[in-house]
């Protein structure tokens, strides 16, 4: 049996003397003075004073570089924050997007959850405006987190309403904790089937500049524990770093500076920024996603009736799925898969199935999109109420 394994193909990773430049730029006093700036604002959970004034600072950190910086306000219920997004333009409008979250938990000053991602942030922000990217990149420290990540929720569902296309999140939450060599050796990243291509890129930065970052990559299947599941949810790309050893100071009043291990935090932020450099230059041959059905919507078969907060999409019947190929090659073949097993298959424009599987409550859909060289897949889960019976072959 032949293994045939789905990832994007690009071309051009840029220069490596950019990412050596890059790699060389990240400032370990500097990452040590944004998380104890951090997590001298106390505990900041969102919607209190002390979370206002982080936003606050972020935001004028992110301003003093330069970047277009905006505020995104959300609410949920009885929550209500605001996430800050600063924007480097690239020469696409395609974005990458590199996110941490800076609320804490309540009780905690959060210097590793999440200080140490938003120092991340903040030193790929202050690195990477200084170059040019191919795409846009934009940094985004979302609140909400620690509520069930309804600051990146809110804005994701947004991206997706408004049709932006996203070509990865990179989300880092927690990656400042290490208490023994081996540990501060390894880095988790976490991935769903259409994101693992991501991890292979940060493998390789990893490999091509050992001896600079001196990090081994620990692959792992996807938790959703952080921001990154919200892109998930909306069928995007997402990769989730977090750190190999467990802190037990996390969610504590003991999640301060003195238990984050500086060295680790660089050579991780090292990783995450030379990451996002890499995937913000490259060129690919062939992408797709789902047009439709489209999350957050009900329909019956394939009229869509109503609108959903969730990021579920709703069927009853059956499901009329339209994938949208962008490729600079020829594409031989669009394959429809549900539940892990290939459906069916689209060979022209419009790339158009549909499922009529009988089947209740939650499932999956897969598309992959071939071309001569190369293939691409997205994927998404869906609610699907069909007991009719099989159309005519489609």
């Amino acid at each position: 049996m032949v293994a045939f394994f789905i990832f994007p193909a690009f071309t051009g990773f840029g220069e490596n003397n950019k990412i050596e430049e890059i790699i060389d730029a990240v400032d370990s006093s500097m990452l040590f003075n944004y998380v104890e700036t951090i997590q001298n604002f106390g505990t900041h959970p969102t919607g209190s004073e002390a979370c206002q004034e982080v936003a606050e600072y972020i935001y004028n950190e992110f301003s003093s570089i330069g970047l277009n910086t905006t505020y995104y306000e959300w609410s949920d219920g009885k929550y209500e924050g605001k996430n800050v997004v600063a924007v480097l333009k690239g020469e696409t409008n395609s974005s990458v997007i590199l996110t941490a979250h800076y609320d804490s938990y309540p009780g905690s000053p959060g210097a590793d959850d999440d200080g140490s991602g938003i120092a991340c942030l903040l030193m790929a922000a202050k690195i990477l405006s200084k170059y040019e990217f191919y795409h846009t990149i934009k940094f985004v420290a979302f609140s909400g987190e620690e509520q069930g990540s309804l600051g990146s929720s809110s804005y994701v569902r947004y991206l997706y309403d408004g049709g932006e296309d996203i070509i990865a999140n990179i989300n880092v939450d927690t990656v400042g904790h290490a208490t023994s060599k081996e540990t501060g050796n390894i880095i988790r990243s976490l991935t769903n089937e259409a994101s693992i291509w991501l991890s292979d890129v940060a493998e390789e930065i990893c490999n091509t500049y050992s001896d600079k970052i001196a990090l081994q990559l620990y692959r792992h299947a996807n938790f959703g524990g952080s921001d990154h599941q919200s892109f998930v949810n909306y069928g995007y790309e997402a990769i989730f770093f977090v750190e190999y050893e467990f802190n037990k100071n996390m969610h504590t009043p003991d999640d301060t500076i003195e238990h984050v291990n500086i060295s680790y935090l660089t050579k991780v932020c090292k990783l995450i920024v030379a990451t996002t450099a890499k995937i913000a230059d490259m060129h690919f041959s062939v992408r797709v996603r789902f047009a439709e059905p489209r999350l957050g919507s009900v329909y019956i078969n394939d009229r869509k009736i109503l609108s959903l907060k969730e990021h579920h999409a709703v069927i009853f019947g059956r499901v009329y799925a339209i994938a949208d190929v962008i490729s600079n090659e020829e594409i031989r073949r669009v394959e429809f898969y549900f539940d892990g097993e290939v459906d069916g298959f689209c060979n022209s424009k419009p790339y158009s199935y549909i499922y009529d599987n009988i089947a209740l409550f939650s499932h999956s859909i897969k598309v992959v999109a071939v071309s001569e060289n190369t293939s691409d897949m997205s994927k998404i889960d869906i609610i699907m109420f069909n007991l009719l019976p099989p159309g005519p072959p489609h």
